[in-house]
């Protein structure tokens, strides 16, 4: 089969609204990178002893055919095994674009990402929402921008310490900005959650990540284009259900997925633990901490957008789990 013919196939399952599973991924990837089923099994026990040492290519066929499949850890290690064949953060699905991107995602894995966040989601009664009434759009095109950006100004300033503050003029101007993702969810003209994140050079995140320089430094200037490698600053995340909350996560990870050939990094400081709890289920990992003059710790996360879409809760959510035995 093609290239050009393996792509088609996977965007039908797309139009049928079917999820793409770990069997289909792998056969996917092999075909895409020209391997055959035997080719691979050798490489894989090169990539990772420990994980393929007693793998052969009966045992591929059978995780092809979904017979059974492989545990999440060797699923883990399969996608970094192609991310060093190929240089891509997710191979195999740096063709698709967002929307394209967010139908294969699990909405229900996604809770392994967002996690029992009571700082974050609240429960505003969900039940009777439908989430195909649930809208997902950059806060520029919000009709109540302002009022998004007031509210998230209360939330902001009680999670946030004085030194990892922006002001409200701030959060509007870079809202309005092209590079960054400031996304906000809607149900029928009713506000349900925000998520905004900045897009940086790689030198402005690492000095906000290292405490050189405080989020309210940033100028517009420090933005990475669209046509250059960026970071993500984590800045802001609220949502009034775990509906919401999983609508917005599902979008951020799609422009993730779609935008992955110039995204560095993720990042965030932080010094609320339900935050940090988000950092860690997203693979983030500490990086530094900073001491205020008033005796307070601040932390910062970081990670590769590589190392973040290949992590157990991410396969968890790009890959649905099958109906069939694990090993």
């Amino acid at each position: 089969m093609t290239s050009t013919n393996t792509n088609l196939l996977y965007f039908s399952y797309l139009r049928e609204g079917k999820y793409l599973q770990f069997n289909e991924y792998l056969k996917q990837c092999r075909e895409e990178n020209h391997l055959t089923q035997e080719q691979l099994v050798s490489e894989l026990y090169t990539h990772d002893i420990e994980q393929f040492g007693g793998l052969d290519a009966r045992a591929l066929s059978k995780w092809e055919k979904s017979v059974i499949k492989p545990k999440v850890a060797k699923q883990v290690s399969i996608i970094k095994y192609f991310q060093k064949r190929t240089g891509v953060p997710l191979p195999c699905w740096s063709h698709y674009s967002v929307d394209e991107a967010e139908e294969l995602i699990c909405k229900a894995g996604m809770r392994n990402i967002i996690g029992k966040n009571k700082s974050f989601v609240c429960n505003f009664p969900s039940e009777l929402m439908n989430v195909d009434d649930m809208k997902v759009y950059p806060v520029r095109n919000f009709q109540r921008m302002d009022a998004l950006i007031e509210s998230n100004m209360h939330i902001h300033q009680n999670f946030n310490h004085k030194f990892t503050q922006i002001s409200r003029e701030q959060f509007r101007e870079w809202a309005l900005h092209p590079s960054n993702l400031f996304l906000a969810c809607e149900y029928k003209d009713s506000f349900l959650g925000f998520f905004f994140t900045a897009r940086v050079r790689p030198e402005i995140f690492d000095k906000i990540l290292n405490f050189k320089m405080k989020k309210s430094e940033i100028t517009t200037s420090d933005f990475a284009s669209f046509d250059e490698i960026g970071s993500h600053l984590l800045l802001s995340f609220y949502a009034m259900n775990m509906k919401a909350a999983t609508m917005l996560t599902v979008r951020y990870y799609a422009h993730l997925i779609a935008n992955q050939k110039n995204i560095d990094e993720i990042g965030g400081v932080t010094t609320n633990d339900d935050a940090k709890k988000i950092a860690s289920n997203m693979n983030l990992h500490y990086h530094s901490s900073y001491t205020t003059n008033d005796n307070i710790k601040i932390k910062s996360y970081r990670q590769t957008l590589a190392n973040v879409l290949a992590s157990e809760n991410a396969v968890k959510m790009f890959l649905v789990k099958q109906e069939c035995p694990e090993e």
